[in-house]
């Protein structure tokens, strides 16, 4: 499980006190002589020549104190914006200079210091000596600039995220000791500030401060396979005292500073009809909470049930939004009770900029917390057609583009890291103008209707005249249903087999066809029917491909493990939840041979396979369906206008 506040080693406000004057000494003044052979060649030096003696065997001087007060405007007063980055830079340095003290305490790298300052160090010592050194700075540095990015990001950040500054990178990074770390890192930092000739308000001051210690912090991850000695550094995690500031080794900082969105609580029985998309999205919550977070793993997701990206779609007020916080409710109230964190993170309604570059930007910074293994997430979002449009449509934004570029690497790339402790959930009143890409990676939909039956219309409306019964039980003078008992309809299913037919009610009937002949030339039990029934479907429907096979098989896992988990593990925890990962996936395998319930594996993907590929074809064609629709609709108004002109009713 997650380590809690009690069991990390708390970094305490008094404990950096005492390297405050030495971190402001560096701030005054910081001097470097750039190594032009370390330096990297593809980083553009050129704003470093304004100073002869930069580039030559004499050691620059800077000032970031006397570039604050420049940017500031101000000699005597700086501005709030200069006064919190330095405040976050010097404690940031601070804080770094504690902990690569302890590292250099508890390693047994002050001795060896001891030993060198005194000339007793053995040559065979020299290699442990060095290696240790580099990681002590490597610490420093690393703790300080994620401290820095963590605090700066968050002022004015939505402004700061609007400029656009030409950052070339950091040209040197030395670890050879702390002190030389300090100062190398500082002074391009400052060079930065005073010779890229950029740096001239406060939100360039923060813009800069940002990309520039987002990728010192980068540049420490990138070297950490190489630093040795560093499992006393990385086998305990630090917090901050009085911040939500932790250092978990070298692992990226990420959602430290995230605070989840507020939602009203919701109960999935004031969700009228959507039974399917209700008890999906139940499913999906309780099985996000079998993830282990020692492990760093979810036994849901080995047994293939648990789907990183799902969909919910409808017609306008339908309940998709209620269902939304319903989930969240769920998630929220079952994490307080088994004392998991919870991130509740929709997609902001701002994500699409107008500046070039800034939606990709904003897009990575949504995703970030969504890394984090130590968080169960839901992250929602609504209205995906507007920020996820088919990008191949008249008039589609570069920002939207941008968007889903960002999106696809961070749901099915190389680094799109699948713990099972989130869901990514889209929600829209028109499938069929989402990106193509996009709709590929959803690997469960539910179709959300609203009430379609009498029983549902009843519900709906007891829901809203209620409050007045409350109030006065003779109020409402309506007769009751003769037969049926109010919210009867609405009772949740304990499976998902119990919402749908045995046999499958096709709706499309070229599906049909494709499943008769194919049902003629081979036996549906056989592995040749399911063969030649989805190469039938290719060549009918070319934009099935081997991916959408896969979602399907997605949702046989689904079906398969459609189990309730036992009310004694929500009571007693110790049960299940905090078991180890081993125990717990044994539990549920046997709860998932008790499932089945007589139903075989065929019928089950049979019936996932034809549904599945009915709500892609709908889907498909709902877009050419309305166009159709309003063609016609635009046809008859012209042919209702011709008839009244030719009548004399009304005139040109």
């Amino acid at each position: 499980m997650e380590k809690n506040d009690s069991s990390l080693l708390l970094i305490r406000n008094e404990n950096l006190h005492e390297f405050r004057e030495e971190v402001t000494g560096y701030l005054k003044t910081v001097g470097w002589m750039p190594d032009r052979k370390s330096s990297k060649s593809e980083i553009d030096l050129t704003f470093l020549t304004q100073a002869s003696k930069a580039l030559g065997n004499e050691e620059d001087q800077l000032s970031v104190l006397k570039n604050a007060v420049r940017i500031s405007d101000d000699r005597v007063i700086l501005s709030n914006v200069c006064n919190q980055v330095l405040n976050a830079i010097r404690r940031g340095y601070c804080i770094g200079k504690y902990l690569s003290n302890l590292y250099g305490t508890s390693s047994g790298l002050e001795l060896l210091q001891q030993k060198n300052k005194d000339g007793n160090l053995y040559q065979s010592d020299l290699p442990e000596f060095h290696d240790k050194s580099q990681t002590q700075s490597a610490i420093l540095i690393y703790t300080a600039a994620s401290y820095i990015a963590f605090k700066v990001k968050s002022i004015q950040e939505d402004e700061q995220s609007s400029i656009n500054i030409d950052f070339s990178g950091i040209p040197e990074v030395s670890l050879t000791r702390p002190s030389k770390a300090i100062q190398c890192s500082l002074y391009y930092y400052a060079a930065y500030l005073e010779r890229s000739g950029i740096i001239n308000t406060d939100l360039h001051l923060l813009r800069i401060t940002s990309l520039y210690f987002e990728r010192l912090a980068e540049e420490i991850q990138m070297r950490r396979e190489a630093l040795k000695y560093a499992d006393i550094f990385t086998n305990n995690h630090y917090k901050l005292e009085g911040e939500e500031f932790t250092v978990q080794g070298f692992d990226q900082q990420i959602s430290v500073s995230v605070k989840g969105m507020a939602f009203n609580p919701t109960r999935m029985e004031d969700i009228v009809a959507n039974k399917q998309a209700k008890h999906l999205f139940k499913r999906y919550a309780e099985r996000m909470l079998c993830y282990d977070f020692e492990a760093k793993k979810n036994p849901m997701n080995a047994l293939g049930g648990l789907p990183s990206i799902t969909m919910a779609d409808g017609k306008p007020g339908t309940g998709k939004s209620m269902l939304i916080a319903a989930t969240a409710t769920i998630l929220e109230e079952r994490c307080e009770q088994l004392g998991y964190p919870f991130l509740f993170w929709p997609l902001p309604e701002n994500i699409v900029s107008t500046y070039q570059g800034g939606t990709a930007e904003r897009a990575m910074e949504w995703f970030k917390p969504m890394q984090d293994p130590g968080k169960i997430i839901f992250a929602p979002i609504d209205d995906a057609e507007n920020n996820l449009e088919e990008r191949t449509r008249q008039g589609v934004s570069a920002g939207v583009r941008e968007f889903i570029g960002v999106f696809l690497r961070n749901t099915e790339g190389a680094y799109a890291i699948n713990y099972g402790n989130r869901l990514i959930s889209l929600f829209t009143n028109i499938p069929d103008q989402v990106d193509k890409a996009v709709l590929s990676r959803i690997q469960m939909r539910a179709s959300m209707n609203g009430a379609t039956s009498p029983e549902d219309f009843i519900d709906q409306d007891y829901l809203w005249w209620k409050k007045y019964s409350e109030l006065d039980d003779k109020f409402i003078d309506a007769s009751d249903p003769r037969t049926y008992h109010y919210m009867d309809a609405q009772k949740e299913p304990e499976t998902i087999g119990e919402l749908v037919n045995k046999e499958f009610q096709f709706t499309n009937s070229d599906i049909k066809g494709i499943y008769k002949k194919a049902e003629k030339d081979f036996d549906p039990k056989s592995q040749d029917f399911f063969g030649a029934f989805y190469n039938a479907v290719l060549n009918q429907y070319p934009f099935f491909s081997s991916r959408d096979l896969r979602n399907i098989q997605k949702a046989v896992d689904a079906r398969i493990i459609d189990f309730d988990l036992p009310e004694i593990w929500w009571e007693n925890p110790d049960d299940f939840f905090f078991k180890s990962y081993d125990e717990k996936a044994e539990m549920l395998k046997v709860l998932m041979k008790e499932n089945m319930r007589g139903a075989t594996f065929t019928d089950i993907r049979l019936y996932e396979a034809l549904n599945y590929i009915e709500n892609a074809i709908r889907i498909n064609e709902t877009g050419m369906q309305r166009e159709i629709r309003e063609t016609a609709k635009r046809l008859y108004i012209q042919q209702k206008a011709s008839e009244e002109l030719r009548s004399g009713r009304i005139h040109d």
